[in-house]
């Protein structure tokens, strides 16, 4: 009896202390696993489904996972190129600077980098420029943000003299956009303090609360 005793109240001791994992899929409130397997399962009968970890937050007794879940158009996603750099450090040094000297390959060491593609003929890429500011102003001096192009210097200060971008522009890069196979614009890239490409997206109109999410990670 007494054993019985001492099993229960450890497994009762264990119940107590484990950890609780909780998510919240696409910014929405928190849920258990069960419920977070169920939303995959709904989300991957629209497509292929692209499962995202933005950030996880551990607790005294619980885990939440920030999650962003899906579906990506079976036949084509113009940006699985550019998704197979997740995981490996963007190569800045191939980039020149406005003195046209090439950047050290560790000028983006210490704080994370928003990179964005864009030209200056886009609809898209224009759209999103306002949030894309507020979100610079929003972590200013705790990340780098980056804008890279194809069109020349002259195009580029011509444009923001009457459309604001205050990012730090790198221009005339239509080679190395090449080499980095990147077709669609606007293409955006996330990456941590050391320069390690963590995210890719699209057009962000629609993601920004993903993209503090983000941030508040990485900082």
């Amino acid at each position: 009896m007494k054993k019985l005793q001492i099993i229960f109240l450890l497994t009762l001791s264990l119940n107590i202390f484990a950890q609780k994992n909780y998510y919240r899929i696409n910014g929405a409130k928190p849920s258990n696993e069960n419920t977070y397997l169920k939303a995959k399962e709904n989300t991957a009968k629209n497509g292929i489904l692209e499962e995202l970890l933005l950030r996880t937050i551990e607790k005294k007794d619980s885990t939440i996972h920030f999650v962003r879940l899906m579906a990506i158009p079976n036949e084509f996603d113009p940006y699985a190129t550019t998704k197979k750099y997740i995981g490996t450090r963007f190569q800045i040094e191939k980039f020149v600077n406005e003195k046209q000297k090439n950047f050290d390959k560790n000028f983006l060491n210490g704080k994370p980098t928003f990179i964005n593609f864009w030209f200056t003929r886009c609809p898209p890429c224009i759209e999103e420029i306002p949030l894309l500011n507020k979100l610079k102003e929003q972590y200013k001096g705790k990340a780098n943000f980056i804008t890279i192009s194809f069109n020349d210097k002259k195009t580029v200060d011509d444009f923001i003299k009457q459309q604001p971008f205050n990012f730090q522009h790198i221009t005339d890069a239509k080679k190395q956009i090449d080499e980095l196979k990147i077709s669609a614009f606007p293409t955006s890239l996330i990456l941590d303090k050391n320069g390690i490409v963590k995210f890719v997206f699209g057009e962000v109109t629609y993601d920004i609360q993903d993209i503090e999410v983000i941030f508040d990670g990485l900082l």
